[in-house]
């Protein structure tokens, strides 16, 4: 019988534990460097990461600033028109005022000579009127109210309320309780009308133009002094008149 001699192992001890070692010391290495790379990558995801969020922090906080500043200059319009609504009805507030006043004056103006033209010229201008107007360079000697003037064939063409004159020039002046630019407007065809048909005592003479009036609209006062007429007031509270000529030349019809 043959007895079969176990085979000679082809690593020795000592060579199992060195490669061993080898082993371990590769598994080492590796593992470190994938350590290592997975800790540049989360490096580089958080610095992305960190990135995005500032950009969009900063986004939101332009953006809610952007909101702040609409919000403030919306609310300062609002206020401003709120105070344009305050000075708007304080405004209001002051011409209804003004309207009462100037209502009140009329009313005694009315009281002192009933509402007439013909009592306010007898008893307010022509007691006055012409020394006044004559103060500014004229010489009006004759004084009549409620002039009448005719075409030949006997038919009234133009009625003055007051009517001055002299062997030169004659004034035409227009009263009204309240002058506006309408009648102003009417006196510039008056006078038209007269100097077209001129006879009698105003053939060949200058016309002057005066408007009176107990309450004078600024845009009429403005409007007839622009077109050289005199303005007669009637001074509030007195049964005087006050003259005022107009700055530049005078006008001539």
């Amino acid at each position: 019988m043959t007895v079969e001699t176990p085979a000679k192992p082809s690593v020795t001890l000592e060579e199992a534990v060195i490669l061993m070692s080898q082993v371990s010391a590769n598994l080492e290495k590796s593992l470190e460097k994938n350590l290592a790379e997975m800790s540049r990558r989360m490096a580089e995801s958080k610095a992305e990461a960190d990135a995005i969020y500032a950009k969009r922090k900063a986004e939101v906080e332009a953006e809610f600033a952007e909101m702040s500043r609409k919000r403030k200059e919306d609310r300062e319009a609002l206020d401003k028109i709120y105070q344009k609504r305050e000075e708007d009805r304080d405004a209001l507030n002051k011409m209804y005022q003004r309207r009462e006043e100037d209502r009140d004056a009329l009313d005694k103006w009315i009281g002192y000579f009933g509402n007439s033209i013909g009592n306010i010229v007898e008893m307010v201008l022509i007691p006055g009127i012409k020394k006044k107007i004559n103060d500014f360079g004229h010489s009006f000697n004759s004084l009549s109210p409620r002039k009448q003037f005719y075409h030949t064939n006997g038919k009234t063409y133009a009625e003055v309320d007051l009517f001055l004159e002299n062997g030169e020039e004659v004034m035409v002046v227009e009263v009204k309780t309240q002058l506006s630019v309408k009648e102003v407007e009417r006196q510039i065809k008056r006078l038209e009308l007269l100097r077209k048909n001129e006879a009698g005592s105003l053939k060949g003479k200058i016309i002057y133009s005066a408007v009176a009036g107990l309450q004078i609209d600024e845009d009429a006062r403005e409007m007839a002094l622009g077109l050289g007429m005199y303005v007669v007031e009637m001074v509030e509270d007195t049964k005087s008149v006050n003259v005022i000529k107009p700055s530049g030349k005078l006008g001539t019809w």
